[in-house]
């Protein structure tokens, strides 16, 4: 990705690019802190607009109903010359990517804490009509039954026989227990997990990357916990979040874990960063093997 950052001064009056450290990246984008006050993501291809305007709506939305930092876009440029499919600016959040295990037992409470009231702000909300509209909403058995029918195809064969019978009775049993699909859908981050959780001393003050924001099943918003940090902190977050079942909720995980696995590995291709998904398979076998 070639960038202009002369060219990027000229489109932002007033700017002037001392610094631009490399963030990091994502499927969809790179990110740039700018005289470490801005962060300037660089989309990788056009398609990502609807997605990256679908997260910059909703923030401006929401922002102020959320008991964490979140981020707030400043500037947003979809034809630029200095950048072949544009970027957007938001003002720089500072923290590090969460680690719940290195923690002070007290800490670690105080961050669950934090977790579960910002999850029960954010489920709580109530976009305007318009707003609402440019959330996605999938209807979650059929996206069951057609993961698992991509499995069969694409998944199975590369398993030993022990995984792969674990991983139809984890489909199995997530489609036929109507209860699963007994919830009032949600706004969800759908991609909180540890890159997406700042912290700063210890205490967590932001969430990032929205991108994926969407209507849905609450609990999916523990997912990335549990991957990322282990069942005993998700159960320390969703009993602060006063969650009605926590066997259904730990159930339920395991299976939107796997299907996580899945996807990096089947929408992948040509989009996940190098070691994605030889990481899903990793994480995918050793899921299966309880």
């Amino acid at each position: 990705m070639k960038l202009d950052w002369r060219k990027i001064e000229l489109e932002n009056q007033g700017l002037s690019v001392r610094s631009a450290c490399f963030l990091g990246e994502g499927w969809n984008s790179r990110a740039y802190l700018v005289n470490d006050e801005l962060v300037f993501r660089f989309l990788k291809r056009p398609e990502h607009w609807e997605e990256l305007n679908r997260e910059i709506t909703f923030l401006a939305f929401a922002a102020g109903d959320l008991p964490l930092a979140v981020p707030r876009y400043v500037q947003v440029a979809a034809h630029s010359p200095a950048a072949s499919f544009g970027y957007a600016v938001y003002q720089y959040l500072r923290g590090h990517a969460m680690d719940a295990n290195a923690l002070t037992q007290e800490k670690r409470a105080a961050a669950a804490d934090a977790i579960a009231t910002f999850l029960r702000a954010l489920h709580g909300l109530q976009p305007s009509p318009e707003v609402s509209r440019l959330l996605p909403r999938e209807d979650e058995r059929m996206v069951g039954e057609e993961y698992l029918a991509r499995a069969e195809r694409q998944i199975l064969p590369k398993l030993l026989r022990s995984e792969a019978t674990a991983l139809r009775k984890q489909f199995e049993m997530y489609l036929s227990t109507p209860g699963n699909f007994l919830f009032q859908p949600a706004v969800l981050h759908a991609d909180l997990g540890r890159d997406h959780l700042l912290m700063e001393n210890d205490s967590v003050v932001a969430a990032i990357d929205f991108g994926d924001v969407t209507w849905g099943d609450p609990d999916y918003d523990f997912m990335y916990l549990f991957v990322d940090f282990g069942q005993a902190f998700v159960e320390e977050v969703a009993r602060r979040y006063k969650h009605p079942d926590l066997e259904q909720l730990k159930t339920k995980l395991q299976y939107f874990a796997l299907v996580d696995q899945i996807g990096t590995i089947l929408d992948g291709v040509g989009r996940a960063l190098e070691g994605q998904e030889d990481a899903a398979w990793h994480r995918l076998r050793r899921l299966l093997r309880g």
